[in-house]
């Protein structure tokens, strides 16, 4: 069993044995999970937007760039075009 420590910010020191078995790096999170009186703390990794492509199914295929600067284009137009009297 390994203890932390709270610190005058509240703060805790992972101890060096969990870093390590879990990986952490600086940046990634750790959740606290209420369980009556004892809580759960599980690692989060921060993943890459790189990392994560072709981890979500899509429905259609994607549109090329280009496809979605015109459509961004006629968007901005459309809702910045002067009201014609």
């Amino acid at each position: 069993m390994t203890i932390a420590t709270l610190s005058s910010k509240k703060q805790i020191t992972i101890p060096a044995q969990i870093a390590r078995r879990w990986n952490l790096k600086q940046g990634d999170g750790l959740m606290f999970i209420e369980e009556g009186d004892s809580v759960r703390v599980l690692p989060i990794k921060r993943r890459s937007l790189l990392e994560m492509r072709g981890s979500v199914k899509t429905q259609k295929p994607f549109k090329s760039i280009k496809e979605l600067r015109k459509i961004a284009r006629e968007e901005h137009t459309a809702r910045h075009a002067h009201p014609k009297s």
